[in-house]
């Protein structure tokens, strides 16, 4: 009898030591855990980064295409002072013709109000039909108001921009339609409004119009015609000879269109000129006391010439 008591005790005995040693590893286990986990505070605050940028576009309701694992961005804001129903994108193109738009990507889910704005995303990488890189996109708006005219937003370097403001210049039918936005990584506002101007043609009329005004001269009272052509000169030469030096300039851009389209960009900025042009063959810098820092950047049949601000965000001066 005391023989088997014995044994029951040995056994409880051992039982509390084995009991003893799994607390004793558990906090070993804790304490190494500890140690292991203390260093990670670099991935929370990157989680919570990602989380802060991910907030600023859910803020946004109003989604147009699929945003993807390869998908870009762009933040739209309406500033045209009637609701957007229609958004249309496609690769740039002089065609008007409807059937190139494709298809609505707003298609009847929200209506873009006045102020308000609206997140794009699309697929970066796109080629045309001949399989060459597309750079450059057209937009084309229609609004709710169906006596309205509809918008059009074209040559914008879209892979390059992270926010756009879609805005009008003038009043009803005579109003022009453009663009101001920000690159990707600058703070710099790009504007499209001269180049629209110079695309339609109003810059021209107004150069004419002046011409027009200077090459008149005023009669003189009591002076015939032969006379005052003889004693008064006549600068009808001057706008002769700006015409002459305009025919030859617009000779020289058909036998360069890189030319032209590089100087499709002046007054925005070099990286938009770049994404439409590629890479100049070498650059260099130049201070100077007047402008400041100018960039002069060298292409194949042409340069172009640009000014770097404070902030060394660069905008194209010249093209020749």
């Amino acid at each position: 009898m005391k023989k088997r008591f014995v044994i029951l005790a040995g056994i409880l005995a051992v039982s509390i030591a084995a009991a003893g040693c799994g607390d004793k590893d558990d906090d070993t286990d804790e304490t190494a855990v500890e140690a292991t986990s203390a260093p990670t505070p670099t991935v929370t605050a990157a989680v919570v980064q990602m989380e802060t940028i991910e907030s600023e576009t859910e803020e946004i309701e109003n989604v147009m295409g699929t945003k993807t694992e390869t998908s870009s961005s762009v933040i739209i804001t309406n500033e045209l002072g009637y609701t957007i129903s229609e958004f249309y994108v496609r690769a740039n193109t002089d065609d008007d013709d409807t059937d190139t738009w494709g298809d609505d990507l707003i298609d009847g889910a929200f209506t873009l109000e006045d102020q308000e704005k609206a997140i794009y995303y699309y697929e970066p990488d796109q080629t045309d039909e001949d399989g060459n890189a597309v750079t450059l996109w057209d937009l084309w708006v229609r609004f709710s108001d169906e006596d309205v005219s509809s918008c059009f937003f074209r040559k914008l370097p879209l892979s390059t921009i992270e926010t756009i403001r879609l805005c009008i210049e003038g009043d009803d039918d005579d109003w022009i339609p453009y663009a101001i936005y920000t690159t990707t990584g600058s703070a710099t506002e790009v504007s499209t409004l001269q180049e629209v101007r110079q695309r339609l043609g109003l810059d021209d009329e107004d150069e004419d119009e002046d011409e027009d005004t200077e090459a008149t001269p005023t009669p003189t009272p009591g002076v015939t015609e032969e006379a005052q052509a003889t004693a008064t000169p006549v600068p009808a030469e001057e706008p002769a000879d700006t015409t002459t030096s305009t025919d030859d300039t617009d000779d020289d851009e058909e036998t360069d269109p890189a030319a032209e389209v590089a100087a499709q960009y002046i007054g925005q900025s070099l990286d938009a000129l770049i994404s439409a042009c590629g890479s100049p063959n070498g650059s260099d810098y130049q201070n100077e006391p007047e402008t400041g820092e100018t960039g002069y950047h060298y292409y194949d049949t042409f340069t172009v010439s640009t000014s770097v601000d404070e902030d060394g965000n660069e905008t194209v001066a010249g093209v020749w």
